[in-house]
C-alpha cells in the first residue's frame, strides 16, 4: 500500500525557488523527492542539537 502524502506550501524568495528548480533538475531528481530530502534532513538537524543542550 502507499503511503499517505500530504500538500505542503510555502512562499521562497524569487531566486532561491529558481535554484531549486536548476538544481532539481541537474540532479534529475524530483522537487517533491527533494523537498522531502532537505525536511528530513533538517528533522534530524534540530532533533540532534535538542540532544546537546
Amino acid at each position: 500500500m502507499a503511503e499517505e502524502t500530504r500538500e505542503v506550501r510555502g512562499r521562497l524568495p524569487k531566486n532561491l525557488k529558481i535554484a531549486f528548480e536548476i538544481a532539481c533538475a541537474r540532479l534529475e531528481i524530483t522537487q517533491t523527492a527533494a523537498l522531502e530530502e532537505a525536511i528530513r534532513d533538517w528533522l534530524q538537524k534540530k532533533e540532534s542539537s535538542e540532544k546537546q543542550h
